[in-house]
């Protein structure tokens, strides 16, 4: 993924003496994904809900089936 750099950069990273973000509570403020990236992570959190979801109507479909017999 790639991460793009807000500017100008939050004020309160302004003063930060840390050398990387990674641990930092405000990092999603001053590092954001591109557009595309966003989209491509968002489209994938979708199918895999959908895939979820299928799953189960399909254990749900199972069970009325079962019960119908």
């Amino acid at each position: 993924m790639k991460w793009l750099e807000k500017s100008p950069i939050p004020k309160v990273c302004e003063n930060c003496a840390e050398e990387d973000c990674y641990n930092c509570d405000v990092a999603g403020e001053r590092w954001v994904l591109s557009k595309e990236e966003e989209l491509h992570a968002n489209r994938k959190l979708m199918v895999r809900a959908i895939e979820r979801l299928e799953r189960k109507i399909a254990e749900i479909d199972a069970q009325l089936e079962s019960l119908g017999k």
